[in-house]
């Protein structure tokens, strides 16, 4: 295997975008990617489905300042800027909200998540809940709402690690698949697929990883695993800085987070314009979200996260399917789910390399987040969505973590300096 001036595991967001800041950088570099694709959590399916669709992110959070936009209007992806997230229909306990019940539920969603802003601001490291206004009857769609966006349950996350991140509340979607977009900027850089790194270790010179086929060396290496991944022991580290921060990683594992999609010839007139449908079925269910789908190929896929997507990730594939189209039998009957032409699911929480959705932090560890983005490691970095400060769980802020580390570990490089103006 050729030596590189920097060794990158992991193909996701995070590691194209260390890749892709060697090369305006002049700076060599192979990415090891254990998988038999690029993308990581960035994953358009165009197989399953008469249409794309993505079974990881899909969103250009913060779109008014993401630097993948530029990214995609150079590659031509199709996104909708037109996203609203007041832009919902619920059914609730037999009957579809009417439009002040809905605005009654959007207004508390924006309550509880102003509650937690409010909470990190004072500097509150405590469990979601516990900072959270009574949200009367709409608490199981502000629940469903908050692990959604977590990623796992809000008991689970830090208030004040969560409220870190920037948002501008402006959210599109990628019509075209975000993962797509993901793979498409990954062109022609050097990635080595079906290539897992077992061991890294740091040694005087640089990095030593090991791999089925071989030992690399390297200058430096950038690792972009997910936490969870890191934190099972899938890659061994030597003693070092590097080994020692793993276990401040332990605090920002990855939540879970699944996702089941059908297509349909056409969509009930009750979701005519609307993006989302919210569903209660007025048992002890958890309320889960579908997202709507229209153009010439309808879809509807439903998002599930936390306890309950933990509890789907246990079934075998054709139950979990059964689960998202009972819920749409609860309010549209057989007479739609017999359309279903298509039915697809995700399995993120069982993947052995990526296992979960996207980092969330301990109550009480949220300086442990801070800590870990900040610790100088040597030789071997870490980098991903779990390393931004501002963006975290989110695509675009593993891209630019990839891009500010990678910026970092040229001064390890042969030449480094010449390389970092």
């Amino acid at each position: 295997m050729t030596q590189p001036e920097i060794a990158i595991v992991g193909a996701g967001a995070a590691g194209i975008g260390a890749a892709m800041e060697c090369a305006d950088r002049g700076i060599s570099c192979i990415l090891l990617e254990a998988a038999d694709r690029i993308g990581g959590r960035a994953h358009t399916d165009s197989h399953s489905l008469p249409a794309p669709w993505d079974k990881g992110c899909h969103w250009l959070h913060c779109a008014d300042e993401n630097p993948l936009v530029p990214w995609a209007d150079r590659l031509g992806a199709v996104y909708d800027t037109s996203g609203d997230d007041e832009n919902f229909v619920g059914w609730s306990h037999g009957a579809f909200l009417t439009t002040s019940e809905a605005n009654e539920c959007h207004a508390t969603v924006e309550a509880a998540f102003d509650a937690i802003y409010d909470a990190g601001e004072a500097g509150r490291d405590v469990a979601i809940p516990t900072v959270l206004p009574d949200a009367g009857r709409w608490a199981p769609h502000v629940r469903c709402i908050l692990q959604l966006l977590i990623g796992d349950d809000p008991e689970a996350d830090s208030a004040a690690a969560y409220a870190y991140y920037d948002d501008t509340e402006a959210d599109w979607p990628v019509r075209s698949g975000l993962g797509a977009l993901v793979a498409a900027m990954a062109h022609g850089l050097d990635i080595r697929l079906n290539t897992p790194v077992t061991k890294i270790t740091q040694t005087t010179s640089g990095a030593r990883l090991e791999t089925p086929t071989g030992t690399l060396t390297a200058d430096a290496a950038i690792v972009t695993a997910s936490t969870s991944v890191l934190a099972s022991g899938a890659i061994q580290f030597g003693a070092g800085p590097a080994s020692d921060l793993l276990g401040t990683m332990s605090h920002l594992s990855c939540g879970a987070f699944e996702k089941v999609a059908f297509a349909l010839p056409r969509l009930p007139d009750e979701l005519k314009g609307k993006e989302y449908l919210l569903i209660e079925t007025g048992n002890s269910d958890p309320v889960v979200e579908f997202q709507i789908v229209h153009g010439v190929h309808p879809m509807l896929i439903c998002n599930i996260a936390g306890s309950p997507a933990r509890d789907l990730a246990a079934l075998p594939d054709p139950a979990r399917v059964d689960f998202a189209r009972s819920r749409l039998e609860t309010v549209f009957g057989s007479d739609l789910t017999r359309t279903i032409t298509h039915a697809a699911t995700t399995d993120w929480l069982n993947d052995p390399l990526i296992r979960g959705s996207y980092s969330r932090t301990d109550p009480g560890f949220a300086q442990h987040r801070l800590d870990m983005i900040a610790a100088d490691t040597g030789r071997v970095a870490f980098a991903g969505e779990a390393f931004s400060l501002d963006w975290q769980a989110t695509a675009h802020g593993a891209w630019q973590s990839g891009r500010d580390v990678a910026a970092r570990m040229a001064r390890h490089v042969t030449g480094g300096a010449k390389n970092t103006s």
